[in-house]
């Protein structure tokens, strides 16, 4: 089965596309057949940065029910195993799409051939958005050291939190409802947490604690910190996995800290991917190492569906877990940082 990788981050401009862009290449290159879809719906242009023309039809075609198999969408890049699915190809409206629209798109993705499905996605926190993040439980989200990124970080994964706590119920249930009401409340000024609310929730509806406690124990994002300028910048990995843990109650992996590189810009001038036109520059190495890891952990499709349609359960992803406490992923990042920066 395909190991599916969504890529999200909360604030525009933190370079996600580029990641997710150079992260495709690197694992093509180890002889995985990997597929890139631009899900940025509305700002699509993994194109530009892959060196296409926009003349291909996208999944915009599939969203305003012009073409109804997705593998038609695919296309050749000049890398070798890498496959792509352009985003709306101009076409107005694709970033609205209706539920039956997003249910089926997910369906069929979730069935193309390959290794790996790359999704990028737009940034925010948007319906849309939060449920193509959700079609696995380990999928990364892109940010920098700047504390205005690392606060969107954290209100994307809130955001996601409830929205997998609550596709795990029927619409018309008590406990959705419930959810609901109390999300209701937050909004109005509560300062109640996410814990707070499943503690609550598994309190009033008993016979359904098993379930949730199980489910958002798979939930376990992945971060790549994009940007970084120095080893100090991981300080904010750990405020961002510390909130996590205690208000949402979700642990987080670090995968990646890639540092700032002029390169980026130049290749995206050149309408050539970094890793392409210098494979050897920092932001290139640290990339690759990101993919390194990605290879030593599972990425599963989320198989059952609930009666909206929105993915909930799966088997659970096995690798292994770094505590809050001990950080050792951080570390290890920091280490290969700071020898990238001086060699």
């Amino acid at each position: 089965m395909v190991h599916m990788l969504p890529i999200a981050s909360g604030k525009g401009g933190v370079g996600k596309s580029a990641v997710a862009v150079s992260l495709a290449i690197c694992l093509a290159r180890t002889g995985k057949k990997v597929v890139l879809v631009d899900l940025d719906l509305g700002g699509a242009n993994l194109h530009t940065l892959l060196g296409l023309k926009n003349n291909h039809a996208g999944v915009g075609n599939f969203i305003n029910r012009q073409v109804t198999d997705v593998s038609k969408l695919l296309q050749e890049t000049q890398i070798e195993n890498l496959q792509f699915i352009a985003g709306d190809c101009l076409l107005p409206g694709t970033a609205n799409m209706d539920f039956f629209i997003k249910k089926a798109l997910i369906q069929k993705l979730s069935k193309l051939e390959g290794d790996y499905l790359i999704l990028d996605l737009g940034a925010g926190a948007a319906y849309n958005t939060l449920d193509f993040y959700l079609m696995t439980h380990n999928s990364l989200i892109v940010t920098t050291p700047e504390i205005t990124s690392i606060l969107n970080a954290y209100s994307f994964l809130k955001a996601s939190a409830y929205r997998f706590l609550s596709s795990q119920f029927s619409p018309t249930s008590a406990e959705k409802k419930y959810i609901k009401k109390c999300t209701g409340e937050a909004i109005a000024g509560s300062e109640s947490s996410f814990v707070e609310l499943v503690d609550s929730l598994c309190t009033r509806y008993p016979d359904c604690e098993s379930k949730v406690r199980a489910e958002l124990a798979k939930f376990r994002p992945q971060v790549i910190l994009n940007n970084g300028t120095d080893p100090h910048d991981l300080e904010m990995c750990r405020r961002l996995r510390s909130l996590s843990q205690k208000k949402l109650g979700v642990g987080l992996d670090f995968i990646g800290f890639i540092p700032h590189d002029e390169n980026v810009s130049l290749a995206v001038a050149s309408r050539t991917p970094v890793v392409v036109s210098n494979p050897s520059c920092k932001f290139s190495v640290q990339v690759k190492s990101a993919a390194e890891r990605i290879l030593l952990h599972s990425y599963d499709y989320n198989t059952e569906i609930d009666p909206l349609g929105l993915v909930v359960s799966s088997e659970k992803v096995e690798f292994k877990e770094d505590s809050v406490n001990e950080d050792n992923d951080l570390e290890q990042l920091s280490r290969d940082f700071s020898e990238g920066l001086y060699e």
